[in-house]
Formats: C-alpha cells, structure tokens, sequence
C-alpha cells in the first residue's frame, strides 16, 4: 500500500478546468472537464479569441498546458519550443506573463534528419505537478568540448532536466544533466544526449516523471530508452533500454547507425500510458535485435529485444521500472524491414468502466505504420505469435492497411467508441459490440465526410462532453493542411459524422491535439502562432445547459424546465428557436418585457413524441425516428440594454429516444474490406471485419431471415439469394463468409446486440461486393460488403542524369558533380509503381541543406502511388554566392526511402556535389593560388587595423593585384577593404572579428565583380581577408592573435583571489548578486576595479560594461549560459575601462567566484575587519532598541515613511538611526538601504528564524561597517524608539508631532526636459547608448542626470543610480505596462541623491524627453557660446556662457591653433577622404592636437577609428558631413589613443577640421 500511495499518478488538477499533461494519464483522449458545450460551439459564439506570433523557426511541437496556480487567480497557458523557450501567458487573454529560454537549443543541421527541422529544444509535451505549481521537461542543448572539440557538434548535445514555478519560470533546482546514466536493464549502454530525441509527452508518476526516448531518422549509436527523474532526490532514479541482451549490437562508435540497438520511443508525441496501477505502457519503433524467431513467447518470459512491441513494465520501489509483459506482432521483423514502426503511434488505456467484457477488465489500443490496429488486454497483452496458427493472440486485430501515426481517441457513453485518423483518409468511428460469448469486438460504424492531410504529421483524436453528459460529445482533429476540425463524434444514420464549423487557423503543427481549458482551447500552428479558441466571456444570461429528458419513449412527451440568470440588463428577448422540431418551445413562455440585471426566469420545455413512429429508413433528415440519444441546440436571441454582450444564448438538448417495440439496426452501413494483395494465387489471404446486428428497441427482437443479392437495389426486379446453414462457412455473397452468423429464430432482447466475424477470400483478381439482409420482427436492413483483390506492388527506383536520362535502378548515388558558387542544379528521383496494387512510401528521410527537395512534400511518408503511376521528386543543389580562392568543397547527404514492395528494401540515396570557386591571384610550382580564402572580418580590433601595413590606396584595386603586392613581400595575410585599399600582414585576425559574409559586399574598385570589403553605416568598416596555407592554419577554435598582446578583448579566467565561473544571466527576479553595487569608477569600471570592490564576498560579476555587482548567493533564475563563445553567450560587451577585457553584455554578467586558497592582492582595500565572532546586531543604538529581523510587507514598503535618507555606499545602522530621528521605527535591508516610519506596513512580521542570521534572513552586514547586520534579501534589521527616550528631550520634544515627509513622486519635468514615461531596458543593448552614466551613482538626482546629457534627446534614469543619454531608443526598449503608477509599471526605485524623485527601477528607465521650445533655447545660447571669442568680455557674451552646460565627459574639440571644427565626416565613396598624407604619426600618439601638428601643411586633416590621422588639400568625393547634434548620432564617438577626453573620429567617421584664414582684424 506504501508504494502504491508514493507512486499514484497526477490524476486531478489544481482547477477543474485544467489541462495540466498531455490529454489524460490514461492517453485515451476522453475530456470531459472543460465546459465545451456543442451548442455554444457549433454557434457564433464560439471563435477566435486571441492569437500570439512567435518567429516562424520556433515551432512548438510540445502541447500547451493550460493550468491554475495553487494560489489562486486565472487560468495560465505554459508553452514550450524548440528553441527552448518557455513562456506562459493569461489563458483568458492571451496577456504575455514571463519568457525564458533555458538553453541555447540544438542546431537541426548537425544530425541530418529532417523530421524537426532548424532547431531541437524542448520537443516533448512537460508536465505540471498541480500539487507544487512545478513544471518538469527535458532539453535538448550543448556542452562546449563535452565530447569533442567545439563549441556544437552531435556529440557535444546533452539533455537537461528541468524544474521550473509556472508563476515565475524559476528553476526549483539547478538542472539535472542526464548524460552518462547507465542502463537498468543494460549496463554497457549510456545515455548520450546529442543521438537521442525526447519526443513523446511526460508521464509524473508520485514524484518520478518518466520521459520516452528514440532516435533522429534511425541515425547513429541510439537505444530507445525510458528515463525516470524524481524530483524530490534530484536525480535519475531508473534507466531502461528497450534493446539489450547479447542480440543486439552495442559500440560505443556514436555516429555507427543501428549501433545501438535502436527500438525508439516516439509515438508521434504521445505520452506514455499509465492507469494508476502502478504500471507504464508504451510502444516502440524498429529493432535490431530480434530474439523471437518464430518460437512463441509469452509476454512474461523477459524479452530483451522489445523493438516493435507494446510493452507493460511495473513501477517498482524507488520508482525502478521492470519489465512485467509486452505484445510483439506476429510480422514485426517484417515490419522491421518495410520500416512499418509498431511505435508511430502510442498506446490507449480505456475506460475500465465501458471498455470491458468477458475475460476482459481493461483494454489497451494500439496502431502504426503497418495499417492495423490492435485490440489488446491491458492485463495480458499477448506475448508473441501465441494465437491461432501462431499468430497474434489479441482480443481483434482490425486490418485498415492504412498508416497511422499517433493514436486512437475513445468515448466512452452511449455505448462506447474509438476513433483512428490514417494519414490521407478520413477519422474512422468504430463502436464497442460484445460476441456471443460476451468478448468485446470493435465494429466501424462511421467516418467524417472530410479527409485528413495526405503527408505525416495528422494529429490525434480527442472527444470532449460538457460535464460528461450524454448527446454532448465533440471529436476534436488537428490536421497539418486543414488546421482544428470539430464533428460531432456520434455517427448519424447514415455512418456520417455530421462537421462542426468552427474559426479556420493555419495548418497545425505535426501530431497535435488541441489543450483544454474553461471552456476555451489552444493549438500552435506550423507558424509558431499560439490560438486561442473558446466562447466569448460577454454572455447576456447563464441558464441550464444541457438540458436532459432522460428516456422517452416514442408516441408520448417529457417536458423540462429551464432556468435561466440576467447577467446584465435585457431590453427583450425576441426570438428562440429550436434546431429539432420535435423539441418545442414558445416564446410566450419567456419574460416579455426588459429583464433586470440579476433577475432571474423559467420556461418549459416539450420533447413531443406523440404520434411518431418508428421508422429505420436510411438517409432520414430532421425528425430521424431512429431510437438512442438525440441532442439539438435551443437559441434565445436577445436585445440587451448595454453593448459588448452576445445577442444569443445557446443551450444543449439531450435525451434518448426509446422504442417499446423491437428495433432492427445493422452497422456499419457498409463493411469495406479495402484491398488484398495476392502473391501467391495457392494461398489467397482472408480478410475479417465484424458487422453488428443490435436491437435499438425495447421488445425482443427476432430474426427471421438473411438474403443477399448484387443486384442494384433501385433494380426493378432483385434476385435475393438466401443464405442458408447447411455447411459452414455460411455463404453472405461471391467472396464472402462468416463462421458465426445467429441461426434464424435468434431472438436479440432490448438494447442487446450480436457481433458477427465476417471473412472477404477472393478467388481471383477483382472487385467484390455484396447487398446483405436481415429481415426481423423490427424491420429489415443491410449492409454492404465490398473489396478488391490485386497483385502486389513493385517499385522500380532510378535517378536522373545531368543529361535528362535515368539510371539503372541499382544505382544509389546522385552525383552533381562540379559546380560554380551561386548557382542552383538539380537532379530527380522516380519512384514507379509496376504492381497491380497501390504502393506506398513507408520511409521517407529527405536532405536539408544545400540539398534540399524542390517541393517538400515529394515522395513523403504514406504517400500512395497508384497503379502504372510515377512519383517523382527534384533535389536542388542550391550553392552560396563565395569568394574567389576558396578550396573546393564537396557536400554530401542522403535521401533514405523504403516502400511497402517486399522486395523493395531500404534505399539509401547518396547524394554528393562539389563547390568549385575562381581562382585568382599568384600561383605556387604545384599551380595552387598561393593565398586562399579567410573570410569577411569586421575592422572594429581596439588596437588598430587588423592587418597592417596599407600598401595602397588607388581606383586600380583588384584581389589578385592586392594578394600579388602581398606575395611580393612575403606577408602571410592580404586584404581588400572599402573598394580601394589593400593591406598585408603577419598576424592572423582574431575569430571574434569574424563576420558575415553578406557584409562584405563593396566591389573592388579595378573589377567590380569581385568583393573588396564592405562598409555598414553605424557598425563600421569589413576587410575581405586572405591567407597563405603555408604559413597560416585556421582552425574553427583557433584563438592564435587572440593574446593579451594582439588588442583582441580576453575573458579573464583569474581576477585577484577571484576564478572565472562563467557567462550568467540576470536573475528572474532583482539582481544575480544583490549585496553591493559599487558606484562606476570615474576612469570606468574594470574587471580588477570590481575584484577589489568585492573582496569578502563570495562572487562578483560585471554587466553591461560599467556595472560592478558583489553578492554572497547567486540569486534565482540565474545560470550559467552554454557557450563560451561571447557572440552566443551574451557576455560580449568590453569594460567600460579596459577595452581588452570582457565586461558582460545586456541582461548577462562575467561572474566570478572567491577563491580563499588565494591570497587577497596586495593593496586591495577590503571592508573593515570584523572582529572575532563575526557581525553582530546592536542592542540598541542611540534612542532605538533592536526589536529583531522583520519581513519586507506584503503590499508596500514595511516602512515607508522616509525611504534611503542615506547612501548606500556608506550606510551604517548608526547612520540610519539618525537620519531617522522623529520616526518610531527604522530598519536597514540588503546592505545599503535605510528606511523609516511610525508603523509597520501590512504583511511586516518579526521573520522565522530566532536571533541566528543565517536562519531569519537578516545575515548582510552593512556596507558601512561589515561588523554590523543591515538585513538581508527582503528583510529588515528593526529597530523602535524606546519609550523612555522622549523623557529626556524636554517639553518642546514631548508636544511635538514628528512631521512625516511628503512622499516621493514622478517630476513631470526636470528644467528643459518633460517627462517620457516608465520604459524597459533595450533587449540587445541599453535603452539610451549614447552617454552611459556620467553622474556619479551615490548622488545621482533627474537633475543631475539632465545636466550631463544636455545636447540629448533623452535621458532616463535606473536602479536608483544610472544614468544614461541618447538620441533614439536602442531595439526592444518600450514603454511598459503599468501606465504611470511606479507600483505597477516599475519605476519605482527612488534617486539615490534625491528620496523624493523616482529613478527608474530594475531594467527600467524613468525617462525625459527634450522640450522643443526650450531645447532651441539651450541649443542657441550653446552655439552662441562655442563662436564667441576666446577674448569674449563680460556682459551678454558672460552670461549667455553661464547658460551653457559644462561638459561631465569627453569633448569634441571645436578650435585650436591655425584650424577650425567643420563637422564629422563620413569616409569618400572611391577612395579616403583626405588621401594625401595618411598616418603620418603612430596611432599611440593621436590626439587632435598632434593631428593638427603633422598636417600643418594642408588644408585639411581628420582623425579616424581612435588612432588614424589623415591630411590632404582636398575633401574628396562622397565624403560628406554626418547629421547630427551628439557623437552618438554622428558615430564619431571613439576617443583618441593619445586623449582619452577628446573625440577622434570613429569607424568610417572623421572629426574634420579646416585651415583657419589668415586675418588681420583685432577685436
């Protein structure tokens, strides 16, 4: 009993609305918990309520779920992609809650199978346990040189378990790798992420959640495998692999295809199955190992090789899974052949409480590839071949020879049924029936009018009740063509399942079915768009729904009564209506006048029977007379008394019609036995169907004969052949027999049924039918037998040739053979069908890449080619456009097929090409070009340009010219940039600057079709670069010129007593370090600056350049990120400092963790040592006495009279206490902040934890003096006025009220500047990049911030101490939600200089804007003053001077000696600017000053890129002045070498200056 209690599954959510797994436990697709009502949704009042776009690569192939917190509030959508993206949003709106992406995801590409393309993240549907708001999931993602070198790589791709709070998408606990587990059952086999995929949907059984895993396209080393995590050891608890044993082969050679064993679990994304017992059903894909022979085997004889089998293993202690039965079909190692997966679809656990019958307590349903499906005891599922003549011994095998991928749905009332969609067919409904001996038999009574798309990826059935009533139910369909189908899911008379019509959404995604919420639904489409569809929430009543009769018999009448709730007021109603005539009801009934909100009605309603008649004539319309359940929609229309409601409510109509007299029904209507495939005419195959003879009335019924004919029914004469029972099999028409037909004379009673086992055996090639009867004391009805006998499929394969011809079909390689860059071939396969059946493609793998199919449905999975056809499909080779001197490369790939021809087997096409580029340039004695291709490099190195020296300049500049000049002087490197230049060099770039191809893009100025660098505004220049092979090896790691002495930026690995940990991202919620946040230095923040201002805590981390954050945990949400690589990472942003050095980037930190076996360096100034005993809480200070550590308040501050009276930077609890006199309490919390206030904030009680800091919380010391607590993360150390302490202040003191401050509020403007709004941080950068914090942060006010940004469009203010300036917003950064309430909108952090002004808050930004009227002002008075003279007097020129803001930071010098400022400058078109004397002084000694100096001969001269000079008589053509009033705008931003306060141009930017003209006047 213990086990069963630790190990029961999720069964129940937290609401009853929720979907929080993948369908249901039992994977039987019955849902009948969500309020979806068919009368509300085959209306207008079901639609589209909301749509989300994510980008078309993020596809979503795990389900959505849709769930309630345990803390109340709406409903929450969790989703899941493959770029391992995790979001949730509001169920009801689609408001967008919180993003995360949790791993860099797997790249599509590495693997070559194309079944999930671009990316392979989180594939399988999570779970959410309802009992601790935790999500659980698997993703997919890198390790760097895990396994081998690199960054990516196949074997380099691991799985990570997950945990995460669905409230805030925090992970619970640090990620689990699952990598290396060995297996259970096979100890040699290993879990190697990067072979694997988790496809299937999660099952949580107690507190292990178990994931299914199979392989990408049968490619490498894989072992389907069953992982199991538990979530309270944090750890993989079982491991088992479907293939092991001595059959199967095991290597550890990962990229050997069937290594492994295979066996996959995928089943089309089902979950595995479980019902509650203790016990995991699943079903696997093709095996390699085949220990079943043909001897049979018992499902409990401990089969090892369980490819292609249906599997039971139990949970055991410790949730350790074991092997306990398993049913493996008769045919699967045939099925191993043709690729027919067993495991394409999962297995169903029904409704014990329908789904049962003699020797049967509870069945399991399963399908795949091979066209049948299989009806199996749940308790027995069947071993192998122990049947009749060694066959399957399963309850019924019904044979469709239509693939299906996915699985059946069911519905368990109203007798009971199942539905299967094969892909290109319709949703068959098959009705549970019992055999004589009481055996359950599956019978197909109906399909849908439409048919499911005709490639892969068909979804799965679900059936949904309102309230699980009876008449109520609704099959739900996903298609990858046709997007959501609804019907509903009872067959009609006429075996159609009548279509719901609902909103059109795009084709959805591969094998989805819809997530359920209240009365609302959600699918992802193939798009990335995430639907919402559901009933509007604006109804004008709430009234009983459905309405159920009960049974009424035929020739009498019921009568209900509804009643019905004004949810708003109703002017009148005017109209309802009844969609069945025999249901009536009158408007007369129903108020007649306005209806008051809240008022409540009733009105009757007749289900009138009398005077109707039996009838059981097919094809009957309204009024079918036909007894069982019958359901209808009753509408009252409305005139409402306010707008934005619905003008119609719809309620749902139920009851059953029962005949008192016997009722003869045979179904299905026609029994389709679809094709058999003669091979050998000696020995013809059989075909069984079961037809079901039932009697819908209540009187016994009795048969009284059987007939059948071929003639047509409409003929005026039939001839009818009775069927007699002299000899057994008993004749039913030309082909068609049956072995237990009831005798003549058999009475059928009330409501009872009997199943017949029909056989189809043809003679000969064919087409079969038959018209059978049964006549009855209750009628008569027939049924249609129909099939069709052939011979088998052949397939002839052949690919084309370059010349338009085919080639032998043994040949398996399509060779391209040579072709030139940028151009597009193609070649074709041809598939022809020479059989006299249909053939179908059973396996279809095609390339992606280079090579790629034409059109990417051709010869796709279950594709049919009929008789005497061709199939064809074209495969492009599809090269890039590539520079010249590239070593020829050849591609391969391969194009794996299969057909259901047995003969035919797997076909591996290998398909190759090779790129040859142009050759150009200097040739070695072999005839090689002595320099190949590099790459296209970005010119952004701090040290100076990447290859040196220039060798020319000129309008002549080819690459073969440049390389040969380079070859000349024996350089290893040559490069071409902005169409004219050519540079040479020994030093290899950096991969850093390594860039894309596409920014390279100038032509060279002696040939244009060649490429000579690139240029692009705002970013800078690019330099096509070349290398000699003989001097030079590139490498895809290589970091040779990446040293300290190349200039390249380093991630340092050791920073005093401090190692490198990683690149980390921000936390969730607050900072990843909160303990300190020293100001940026006035020279900039370096990585050495921060070290020292952190010592004795345990981690600090740089962020964002300038940032320095110290703190003792990492707080949550905050991780390591995958690579090391800083363009994937995110930490690539240089120190404000130290442009060597790495200084994280947005949202991420260069973390660094304390090392104590490492000395504090020399000369680093650490906090105040703390005496023996270590920090210590006051008993009292001054007039307060400590009262302990309290919590932060629930709504507000807990005390929010006077908030951080005293910097940060400095703060004491001594200090606090006097900033605080007149208040009765004050408190310091997280180190550096200070508050006061008369009362305790709501929600502020003493915390849990006694007087020990470690244990309540309050366990920072101060900044000021670490020998003191100041609180902690969301606590207070608390101190309160002692009550004798007013004794001693005398009279005045003892009458006075302590006059509390006004509180602090957003300024609408700050001098010339209004304010902009609350806005969030950039996603890719800063908001405001133009000036990053030039006001020391301790004193920072909006007043101080708008000084140093005059000449700005905006400035805004953040986390209390940042300021920052710019001219545009940088991307991403919006104005946030919460309008202008800093509670809601999150500026709500005070100016550290100022308590009574807001300075934005955490990643957002109080901004202002420039006021244009006064700006013009400012502006004036600024132009004014930079043309006065130098010798100006006092007077106006004085005061309009004083006007003027006074730079805080570099400038652009405006004057000097002999040249005047004419503006900043872009580079010529053709050529350099100033081309006559270039860098006539090193690029250390830059300023402008010296500049000016080396130019003094010249008319003009520039400064360039920090370190170039350039001088010349002429500003030459295309080099024009930038627009633009700040560095910022203009991009000459870069200061020079030799000035760090003067600006000297900046990428492709001069600072131009022009030769002052002589003069003679004095003023």
């Amino acid at each position: 009993m213990a086990l069963a209690a630790a190990f029961a599954p999720q069964i129940f959510a937290a609401g009853l609305t929720d979907s929080y797994t993948d369908a249901d436990p039992a994977q039987a697709g019955y849902l009948p918990n969500h309020n979806m009502d068919p009368a509300v949704v085959d209306s207008s009042e079901f639609g589209l309520l909301w749509s989300t776009k994510y980008n078309a690569l993020e596809q979503f192939y795990a389900k959505p779920l849709v769930y309630t917190p345990n803390a109340g509030g709406p409903q929450i959508v969790f989703i899941a992609s493959s770029q391992n993206w995790i979001r949730t949003m509001e169920a009801k709106t689609g408001i967008a809650l919180n993003a995360r992406q949790v791993h860099t995801p797997f790249l599509q590409a590495e693997i070559g199978c194309t079944d999930i393309p671009n990316t392979i993240g989180i594939i399988g549907t999570p779970v959410i346990d309802p009992a601790t708001d935790i999500a659980y999931f698997f993703a997919k993602t890198y390790i760097p040189n895990f396994r081998t070198a690199g960054n990516t790589g196949v074997f380099n791709g691991v799985y990570y378990f997950h945990g995460v709070n669905v409230n805030t998408l925090a992970d619970v606990f640090p990620p689990i790798l699952i990598d290396g587990s060995q297996s259970d059952n096979a100890p040699a086999k290993y879990f190697v992420g990067g072979v694997i995929l988790q496809r299937p949907s999660l099952t949580q059984i107690g507190s292990v959640v178990y994931g299914g895993f199979g392989g990408h396209c049968d490619l490498f080393n894989y072992t389907g495998l069953v992982i199991g995590v538990d979530v309270n050891q944090k750890k993989v608890v079982t491991n088992f692999a479907v293939e092991s044993g001595p059959l199967v082969p095991q290597t550890n050679v990962l990229n050997q295809n069937g290594g492994g064993g295979e066996g996959g679990i995928w089943q089309s994304g089902m979950a595995l199955a479980t019902d509650g017992a203790n016990r995991l059903f699943w079903v696997s894909g093709n095996g390699v190992g085949h220990e079943n022979q043909g001897v049979p085997a018992s499902g409990s004889s401990g089969c090892k090789t369980l490819g292609e089998a249906a599997v039971n293993l139990a949970v055991g202690e410790g949730g350790k899974l074991a092997l306990t039965d398993y049913f493996q079909p008769y045919d699967y190692q045939g099925m191993d052949g043709g690729d027919q997966d067993f495991g394409s679809g999962g297995i169903a656990l029904l409704d014990s409480g329908t789904f049962k019958g003699t020797g049967v307590s509870r069945i399991a349903v399963t399908s795949g590839k091979n066209g049948k499906i299989y009806i199996l005891n749940a308790n027995d599922l069947g071993g192998y071949k122990l049947g009749i003549g060694q066959t399957d011994r399963v309850i019924q095998t019904i044979v469709t020879n239509k693939a299906v991928f996915g699985g059946v749905g069911s519905y368990p009332l109203e007798g009971g049924y199942i539905y299967s969609t094969p892909v290109g067919y319709p949703t068959y409904v098959y009705k549970l029936g019992f055999s004589g001996s009481g055996v359950p038999v599956f019978t197909q009574v109906g399909h849908t009018p439409e048919t499911s798309a005709g490639r892969v990826g068909v979804g799965i059935p679900v059936i949904t009740t309102n309230q699980g009533k009876e008449g109520t139910a609704i099959l739900w369909m996903c298609d990858p063509d046709a997007g959501l189908r609804a019907w509903y899911a009872v067959p009609g008379s006429d075996g159609l399942l009548k279509r719901i019509n609902i909103p059109q959404v795009n084709g959805l995604n591969k094998f989805q079915r819809p997530a359920f919420g209240d009365s609302r639904l959600y699918v992802t489409d193939a798009q990335g768009t995430l639907y919402c569809l559901g009933s509007p929430v604006n109804l004008p009543l709430t009234c009983t729904s459905p309405v159920n009769f009960g049974s009424v018999a035929l020739g009498s009448a019921a009568t209900q009564t509804v009643s019905c709730k004004a949810n708003i007021p109703i002017t009148r109603i005017s109209a309802v209506t009844v969609g069945d005539a025999h249901f009536e009801v009158s408007l007369n009934d129903l108020p007649q006048g306005t209806i008051a909100k809240g008022a409540t009605f009733t009105f009757p309603v007749k289900w009138n029977l009398v005077g109707v008649t039996v009838s059981n004539a097919p094809n009957a319309s309204y009024g079918n007379t036909s007894p069982g359940v019958k359901s209808t929609a009753l509408t009252i229309q409305t005139i409402n008394a306010v707008d934005l409601y619905s003008t119609k409510f719809p309620i749902s109509l139920t009851g059953t019609e029962v005949s008192q007299n016997p009722f003869l029904v045979l179904a299905p209507i026609t029994v389709d036995y679809s094709g058999v495939v003669i091979t050998d005419p000696a020995n013809i195959p059989t075909v069984s169907l079961p037809f079901v003879i039932s009697n819908a009335g209540v009187g016994p019924l009795t048969i009284t004969g059987y007939a059948y004919t071929n003639d047509e029914l409409d003929a005026p004469n039939i001839n009818y052949n009775n069927v007699t029972f002299t000899q057994k099999p008993y004749i039913l028409g030309d082909g068609f027999s049956s072995n237990n037909l009831p005798a003549v004379g058999t009475v059928i009673p009330g409501g009872g049924e009997i199943s017949v086992d029909s056989m189809f055996t043809p003679t000969a090639v064919g087409t079969y039918n038959s018209y059978f009867f049964v006549w009855s004391d209750g009628g008569k009805a027939f049924t249609i037998l129909e099939g069709s006998a052939s011979t088998a499929p052949i397939a002839n394969f052949s690919i084309s040739t370059s010349e338009g011809g085919w080639l032998p079909a043994q040949n398996l390689i399509m060779d391209f053979g040579k072709v030139a860059p940028g151009s597009t071939s193609s070649r074709q396969i041809r598939i022809c069908n020479e059989g006299g059946s249909v053939l179908q493609i059973s396996k279809s793998k095609p390339p992606n890449g280079v090579f790629r199919p034409e059109d990417p449905i051709a010869l796709h999975e279950s594709q049919d080619i009929p008789v005497n056809q061709c199939a064809y499909a074209t495969v492009l080779f599809v090269t890039n456009a590539e520079q010249p001197n590239v070593p020829d490369q050849t591609f391969t790939n391969t194009w794996t097929l299969n057909t259901d021809d047995i003969n035919f087997g797997v076909h591996e096409v290998q398909i190759t090409g090779t790129v040859v580029s142009r050759k150009v340039g200097p040739t070695n004695a072999t005839g090689e070009t002595v320099y190949q291709y590099l790459g296209c490099y970005h010119e952004i190195k701090p040290g100076g340009r990447l290859l040196v020296p220039q060798i020319y300049a000129d309008g002549q500049n080819t690459i073969e010219r440049c390389q040969t000049a380079c070859n000349t002087g024996k350089y290893a490197f040559s490069g071409t940039e902005y169409q004219t230049e050519c540079y040479c060099g020994n030093t290899p770039p950096p991969n850093l600057y390594k860039s894309d191809e596409i920014l390279c893009n100038y032509g060279c100025s002696g040939d244009s079709s060649e490429t000579c660098g690139g240029l692009q505004v705002g970013a800078g220049g690019y330099i096509s670069i070349y290398y000699d092979p003989t001097k030079f090896t590139p490498s895809a790691n290589d970091t040779t010129g990446t040293g300290p002495d190349s200039g390249a930026p380093q991630t340092v690995k050791q920073v005093g007593n401090y190692n490198y940990l990683g690149c980390y991202s921000e936390a969730t919620q607050g900072r990843a370090l909160s303990g300190k946040a020293p100001a940026v230095p006035e020279a900039g923040t370096t990585l050495e600056s921060c070290e020292a201002s952190c010592q004795s805590y345990q981690y600090f981390g740089v962020e964002f350049s300038n940032e320095c954050y110290c703190g003792n945990t990492i707080n949550a949400g905050s991780v390591a990120q995958a690579s090391d690589d800083v363009a994937i990472n995110g930490c690539s942003m240089l120190c404000g400092g130290n442009q060597t050095e790495y200084c994280g980037g947005p949202n991420r930190l260069e973390m660094y963790q304390l090392n104590a076996s490492l000395p504090v360096p020399t000369g680093t100034p650490t906090n105040p040592t703390t005496p023996t005993g270590g920090p210590t809480n006051a008993p009292s200070i001054g007039a307060f006495g400590y009262l302990g550590c309290y919590s932060e308040g629930t709504n507000g501050r807990a005390l929010s009279g006077k908030l951080n009276p005293v910097g940060g930077a400095t703060l004491t609890n001594e200090l606090c206490a006097t900033a605080c006199q007149g208040y009765t309490y004050f408190g310091t919390e997280f180190s550096g902040e200070c508050y006061c206030g008369n009362t305790l904030g709501v929600g502020a009680v003493l915390a849990a934890g006694g007087a020990d800091p470690t244990q309540n919380g309050c366990s920072m010391t101060c900044n000021g003096n670490a020998t003191e607590y100041c609180g902690g993360a969301n606590r207070l150390t608390m101190y309160k006025l002692n009550s004798t302490s007013s004794a001693t202040t005398g009279t005045a003191s003892a009458t006075a009220t302590p006059t509390t401050p006004a509180g602090p509020a957003i300024k609408d403007s700050v001098s010339t500047w209004s304010y902009n709004g609350c806005y969030t941080e950039g996603t890719n950068g800063r908001a405001l990049s133009g000036l990053q914090n030039p006001v020391a942060g301790a004193t920072l006010t909006l007043e101080k911030c708008a000084a140093a940004c005059a000449g700005y469009t905006y400035f805004g203010t953040e986390y209390s101490g940042e300021c920052y300036c710019g001219s545009t917003f940088g991307v991403g950064a919006i104005l946030a939600t919460g309008g202008n309430d800093p509670a809601q909108n999150g500026c709500s952090m005070l100016c550290n200089g100022d308590q009574l002004e807001y300075c934005g808050g955490p990643n957002r930004l109080s901004t202002y804007k420039t006021n244009s009227s006064l700006a013009t002002s400012s502006s004036t008075s600024a132009s004014i003053t930079g043309s006065a003279s130098g010798t100006s007097t006092s007077g106006t020129t004085s005061s309009i001077t004083t006007a003027a803001p006074t730079p805080t930071g570099p400038i652009t010098v405006q004057s000097l000696a002999g040249y005047s400022y004419l503006g900043c400058y872009s580079e010529a078109t053709n050529n350099r600017a100033l081309s006559d004397l270039q860098n006539p002084i090193l690029a250390a000694k830059v300023s402008v000053e010296a500049c000016s100096a080396a130019c003094s001969q010249y008319t003009y001269f520039g400064v360039e890129y920090s370190g170039e000079c350039y001088c010349g008589n002429t500003i030459n053509s295309g080099s024009v002045k930038v627009a633009g009033n700040t560095e910022a705008a203009t991009g000459c931003n870069m200061l020079c070498n030799a000035n760090s306060t003067e600006y000297c141009g900046g990428p492709n930017r001069l600072n131009m200056y022009q030769k002052a003209a002589t003069s003679t006047s004095t003023m």
